[in-house]
């Protein structure tokens, strides 16, 4: 057990780390900044837990700082989407905001996540070349790649654009064409709507011949087997953007302000280390396994022990700090690590132990992946399958890596010592059996050729076999007696 022990640091090492983060996450400015009308909060790049958490502590400050309150927070969108969860937590955010009005600048582009954050402002402000839509929602494939989530999912996403697009004065219609593709609306023009109105396709079809009459143009806006994506000009024209403009200095001038007027609230340092270790969690995880299967092979505590654990610790830090693992995915993942130990290094075969661990690393290392125990919506099980294929993905390539290290690694110069295998000079007595006669083993005794760690090789009546013990440490040159042989595992004890 003295082996396995430092694994433990892994749940030591992640409680401080994110204490540490964390303090730095809740620091706000200590004085309310005079004179502060309007607050701007960057968004870009991918959308993620990190930037949802993050989001919430700006317009925190920003409600905290102003005297009497801020009169206004913009929002510079710039972004071609990411995950569909945290979209759904930040726009929900800000459309519960009613303490400022919201504003949502888009510089450039608020595509996919990007649109349906924009659509829970209260009114849309766009560069000349910027573009807003595409909001169909995709899941990992099994086979690779991505494909088109299920209805399920398109009608939830669906509900929240139209939500969002009701509250905000925005067309529906519209809202929802970003989404689902299988829509085909068109824009009419009446003497009751002279500005023109949108309407379905099948609403066009079941117009009686009366309501049809009264049509004097239309014009097709979404063709069916196309997602709606706007540019400028046409989110302004449809309705969305209020209006367009250059850069922040003109959004500030749209509402009656000047520049020294507006705060930027940027990210803070630790919010952008978490968000990019959240992303590379994955590769951590298989660093973090193939270190902690050489540090189980070799004496003592080194090296790849420290490597391990620091990549299974950030693992388990970026998933806490957005707010996803916590104490009990750590503890699970912890026993799961010692219990295969145990396995290996203690009991003889593989057995219920080592299933148990395997089973108990996956639950906890999956459970830190998501904020849910049981899936519950469509979502949730699509996030589900998700996690999963990433988590096998990282154990089948620390599998790849570890079969390649265990065909290769003892000859090279380099890492060939991390392997226990005893010295081969002719003195010892060293040889090569292409096979273990099983029958009359037991009971024999020899001695040691090397430290059994627990594993080794040990010299009977001048046969150098492979054994292992049954989890005591036995010394070179030490006598010991075979106690039991189950294929090719011999086992003995100190005689």
């Amino acid at each position: 057990m003295k082996r396995i022990g430092p694994i433990i640091l892994l749940l030591f090492l992640s409680f401080i780390i994110s204490n540490l983060t964390a303090q730095e996450v809740e620091k706000t400015p200590e004085k309310p900044t005079p004179g502060g009308k309007a607050f701007i909060i960057p968004l870009r790049d991918m959308i993620d837990g990190g930037l949802s958490s993050s989001l919430e502590r700006r317009v925190e400050t920003a409600l905290k700082s102003a005297l009497g309150g801020p009169g206004l927070i913009i929002f510079e969108i710039d972004t071609y989407g990411g995950r569909l969860e945290p979209a759904f937590e930040i726009s929900e955010y800000i459309s519960k905001i009613d303490k400022a009005r919201t504003v949502a600048y888009i510089p450039s582009k608020a595509i996919s996540a990007g649109s349906l954050i924009t659509l829970s402002c209260n009114e849309i402000v766009m560069g000349p070349q910027a573009e807003l839509g595409d909001c169909e929602p995709i899941i990992p494939a099994m086979e690779g790649g991505y494909q088109t989530a299920g209805e399920k999912i398109q009608t939830l996403l669906r509900t929240k654009f139209r939500k969002f697009a009701d509250k905000n004065g925005y067309p529906p219609l519209l809202a929802e064409a970003m989404v689902t593709k299988e829509m085909e609306v068109y824009q009419i023009f009446t003497e009751e709507a002279p500005q023109g109105r949108f309407v379905t396709s099948k609403e066009l079809k079941d117009m009686s011949q009366q309501e049809s009459d009264k049509i004097k143009s239309k014009r097709l806006i979404v063709e069916a087997g196309k997602l709606l994506t706007m540019h400028a000009k046409e989110a302004r024209e449809y309705g969305f953007a209020r209006a367009i403009v250059e850069d922040r200095k003109e959004v500030l001038e749209l509402y009656g302000l000047k520049e020294e007027d507006a705060v930027e609230l940027e990210t803070n340092w630790s919010e952008n280390m978490v968000r990019f270790l959240d992303g590379v969690a994955p590769i951590l995880l298989s660093v973090g396994l193939i270190a902690l299967w050489l540090e189980l092979k070799a004496p003592g505590f080194g090296l790849p022990g420290i490597v391990g654990i620091s990549c299974l610790a950030t693992v388990f830090l970026s998933k806490y700090m957005v707010g996803l693992a916590e104490a009990p995915e750590m503890l699970l993942f912890m026993l799961g690590v010692m219990l295969l130990a145990v396995e290996i290094f203690l009991l003889p075969g593989f057995g219920i132990a080592g299933i148990t661990g395997i089973l108990l690393m996956l639950m906890g290392t999956t459970l830190a992946f998501q904020d849910f125990v049981v899936p519950q919506t469509p979502y949730h099980y699509e996030e589900l399958r998700g996690n999963l294929l990433k988590i096998f993905s990282s154990m089948a390539v620390s599998l790849l890596v570890i079969a390649l290290m265990v065909r290769y690694l003892p000859g090279m110069p380099l890492f060939g010592r991390l392997v226990l295998s005893a010295s081969e000079e002719a003195e010892l007595g060293f040889g090569t059996t292409l096979t273990i006669p099983t029958v009359g083993l037991v009971g024999r005794r020899g001695y040691a050729l090397s430290t059994l760690r627990p594993s080794g090789r040990a010299e009977f009546n001048g046969e150098v076999l492979d054994v292992v013990t049954q989890g005591e440490f036995v010394e070179g040159g030490q006598k010991v007696e075979i106690v039991e042989v189950r294929g090719n595992r011999v086992v003995v004890r100190p005689a």
